[in-house]
């Protein structure tokens, strides 16, 4: 017989009637759960709180018969009786977790990427922990922000060869936080422990301060206040530490700016690239961003003198291999990666992981599909091919066009190319990098090191050669973002060798990517980029918003939008672009303007979002410039 557990009795405590005899008011955002009650409102505040609430305060609040959270934005004092107005219930604690620029930078985001404002204060304030805020309080109160104009500097640090841009990033913040605090953000939580590394082998003066996921809820939430009421300090963290308070900020630091990490994969879609824009006007705080290859939007902006491109002059030892028939290392390439072998590691840039991602038929060449209609992988040489979506294994498996048993390996992935690569180079250690087993640091015995884009091993500087595995490849995705992210990979992975060592590419010589690499210098293939982007109507010269919605509201809405074109609510340039996904059960709706009219783009898709929500109409999943379009 199951034992019954003991009745637990509940405590009930008696609070006292609250009173606010003072004019003092109150204006705050509610955190109601409903986007389109976004405005400011009014509270009276009682007794007991007058002395210790302030801008950014944390409060209960009664919202509609029942209790929300809240942030005050306005503190005022009212000449007529306040009687309508209902009373605050309590004070979260007494640490403000925003201060008056925050505030204003919380009330541009949510215009800028047509939200409400605490979605936005929910990307960046970490959970409460009310025993923190007590050890914090004992240290003093939180210094007010400082208000200070001066002329903001705009520039885009480009990395150099055979120096770690781990190295020249924490030499960058420390260099910024003579002149005040720094806010250094980087995509991820291995980069931020990489340079944090870097950063305790220095003497500082000023506090370090780790922001990012990988801390406890109890960490994070000391780290954030400890932030707040540094005189000046250094901040690194990921997208998520670009809210926090900061006195004094002298400077923010966007590394690897190019990176998908930045981007907020759920509403409100906001990115780090535009938004720290937003806050370095608002605290005149200076702005550097830094990577191999920049952006399109940089290279705007780079080209209108908005950012100055700082950069140094270098000579790669570069040479190109094009592949003749489909090979992975063309004949040639060989005998220069022996050489380099003797010298010391070799790293291989590969363009997938996995084995094969997508099997063929050795006689009739027909791609193979399960049953379900997706795509069928190896994961290794002996293994039974296994579906890419529902993941069913395919025993004894067989074509359906000719019935022949012989699978011939596509897509070949970074797996397969150690199995090659193994056979070419017998008795040479290999190990492998790629995602979710990414290595920090390789065995003193390894002489090749083969890994994919965002694997390459952290600590490892010093490669006799860097090899660059099918790299048309790399450059065949049909979007430009990721042939952005394949120019920034290549300028990466050739960053890692040794002076005097090789860069070795798959790829025909006459590619403008590999005299770039070659003179170190990205502006060509920046420029090819901007004159297509141009051509075809993409970013930077127009901005976009993607809509999700159910398949049965996509035409509708898709018509709605193009009628509001015509009627001028949109400007009349404006493009719209309709898919459907059928085995997601959404359709998606692209909506283009011209570069100069996204406040336009943006107030009206805010509005569409309201009167969805006050007609109590489904969610629709709204993203102001994605990383990607489709």
């Amino acid at each position: 017989m199951p034992s019954v557990k003991p009745l637990r009795l509940k405590r009930e405590t008696y609070r006292s009637e609250r009173s606010a005899d003072s004019l003092n008011v109150a204006h705050v955002w509610v955190d109601s759960g409903l986007s389109h009650l976004d405005g400011l409102y009014s509270y009276r505040i009682p007794n007991e709180i007058l002395s210790v609430i302030e801008i950014g305060s944390r409060l209960k609040v009664p919202f509609n018969a029942r209790s929300c959270e809240a942030v005050v934005v306005e503190l005022s004092t009212s000449e007529e009786p306040l009687g309508n107005l209902k009373i605050i219930e309590s004070l979260l604690g007494e640490i403000p977790i925003a201060n008056q620029a925050i505030i204003n930078f919380y009330s541009q985001m949510a215009k800028y990427w047509a939200s409400d404002p605490f979605s936005i204060i929910k990307s960046g304030v970490p959970a409460r922990v009310a025993s923190v805020e007590k050890l914090i309080r004992r240290k003093g109160n939180l210094p007010k922000d400082s208000q200070k104009t001066k002329k903001i500097e705009k520039s885009y640090l480009m990395h150099s060869p055979y120096v770690s841009s781990y190295r020249e990033l924490a030499d960058l913040g420390i260099n910024e936080l003579k002149n005040g605090s720094v806010l250094l953000l980087l995509p991820d939580v291995k980069d931020v422990s990489r340079l944090e590394a870097l950063l305790r082998l220095n003497e500082l003066n000023w506090p370090v301060i780790r922001l990012d996921s990988s801390l406890s809820r109890t960490d994070r939430y000391t780290n954030y206040l400890l932030a707040c009421s540094s005189e000046r300090c250094l901040v690194i963290g990921t997208r998520s530490a670009l809210f926090v308070p900061m006195n004094n900020l002298a400077s923010i630091i966007v590394g690897f700016e190019k990176s998908e990490q930045y981007f907020e994969q759920k509403h409100p879609y906001w990115n780090v690239r535009d938004s720290v824009e937003i806050r370095s006007e608002i605290e005149s705080a200076n702005l550097i961003f830094t990577g191999y290859v920049p952006s399109v939007e940089l290279a705007f902006q780079i080209e209108q003198r908005r950012i100055k491109f700082v950069g140094q002059k270098h000579s790669l030892q570069t040479m190109a291999f094009p592949q003749e028939r489909g090979e992975l290392l063309p004949g040639r390439i060989i005998s220069e990666i022996r050489k380099s072998l003797n010298e010391g590691p070799v790293l291989f840039l590969a363009p997938r992981k996995g084995y094969a991602n997508a099997v063929l038929c050795a006689k009739c060449k027909n791609i193979a599909l399960c049953g379900c209609g997706a795509r069928l992988v190896l994961n290794n040489q002996n293994a039974n091919p296994i579906c890419s979506m529902c993941a069913i294994e395919s025993v004894n498996w067989k074509c359906t066009f000719c019935s022949g048993t012989i699978k011939y390996a596509a897509a070949r992935g970074i797996e397969r190319f150690q199995e090659e690569i193994g056979k070419a180079f017998p008795n040479v250690s290999i190990q492998l990098s790629n995602s979710p087993n990414i290595l920090e640091n390789i065995s003193p015995k390894t002489k090749i090191v083969l890994a994919t884009i965002g694997s390459i091993p952290g600590s490892v500087q010093d490669y006799s050669s860097v090899v660059i595995l099918e790299g048309q490849r790399f450059l065949a995705s049909g979007s430009s973002s990721y042939e952005e992210m394949a120019y920034e990979s290549f300028f990466e992975a050739s960053s890692r060798m040794r002076k005097g060592g090789k860069l070795l590419i798959v790829l025909d010589s006459f590619h403008p990517v590999v005299a770039s690499l070659s003179r170190w210098n990205p502006r060509l293939l920046i420029k090819k980029i901007l004159r297509e982007n141009f051509d075809a109507f993409l970013p930077p010269y127009s901005k976009t918003a993607t809509i999700k919605v159910a398949i049965s509201e996509g035409v509708l809405l898709r018509n709605g939008i193009a009628k509001s074109i015509k009627d001028g609510r949109l400007p009349g340039a404006s493009r719209v672009y309709f898919s459907e996904n059928k085995s997601k059960g959404e359709a998606r709706v692209v909506v283009v303007v011209p570069r100069d009219d996204r406040t336009t783009l943006a107030n009206f898709i805010r509005e569409l979002a309201r009167k969805r929500a006050i007609s109590k109409k489904d969610f629709i999943s709204i993203a102001l410039d994605p990383f990607v379009l489709m």
